[in-house]
């Protein structure tokens, strides 16, 4: 990851050119709240509004994390899982219109093993495509590019920038430092876009 000469004004150049695109998020840098799980101040919005996608390596995962069979916490037809015809090809379970794997107390039951998607809230990294003023997503070599100038100190053709979502309640921890920051927007991009083992 970038080291930290790293210019953070480049980062703060390139979401000024979209952030009216992302009004749900803001920008991430060293410095910001460090996010803390607040489970009384949340009311799982996520939790309950979405359904989550799973692959193969991501219910081998939760299986072995929580010792649960798949059909205890993926949708299923009969009993058996339902395969989707899509590169994530399951579903995570809902009840009462929720995650089947959400608490009482609003924490998640299997949190150790939860899915990607999961992991990656409340956080998300874009590239930014400076000239054009807009994100690039679906040019995977040229993310991988700006990814491998950013972590070298570099100058990206691409800016990746980490962002967050303003609605989660969960930025109450203190500052990040820089070096929380590098391991959070590695961690964020990794699960983001690199693929599954």
């Amino acid at each position: 990851m970038a080291d930290a000469a790293f210019p953070l004004d480049l980062l703060g150049r390139a979401w000024k050119l979209v952030a009216g695109r992302y009004a749900a998020y803001e920008l991430v840098l060293p410095g910001s709240a460090g996010f803390q799980c607040q489970p009384r101040l949340c009311d799982a919005f996520c939790c309950r509004s979405y359904s989550v996608n799973l692959g193969e390596v991501e219910v081998a995962r939760m299986a072995t994390t929580s010792g649960l069979l798949p059909a205890r916490f993926l949708e299923t037809e009969n009993g058996e899982p339902i395969v989707l015809p899509m590169a994530q090809p399951f579903l995570l379970r809902r009840e009462d219109n929720r995650c089947a794997l959400l608490g009482d107390d609003l924490r998640c039951t299997q949190y150790h093993g939860r899915p990607d998607a999961c992991r990656l809230y409340p956080h998300f990294v874009v590239f930014i495509n400076e000239a054009e003023a807009k994100p690039v997503y679906a040019d995977l070599d040229a993310i991988a590019e700006a990814m491998a100038a950013f972590r070298s100190g570099g100058k990206p053709p691409l800016v990746p920038l980490l962002l967050r979502h303003v609605e989660c309640p969960g930025f109450t921890g203190p500052p990040m430092t820089g070096e929380e920051w590098q391991v959070l927007f590695a961690t964020t991009y990794e699960l983001q876009y690199a693929p599954p083992n």
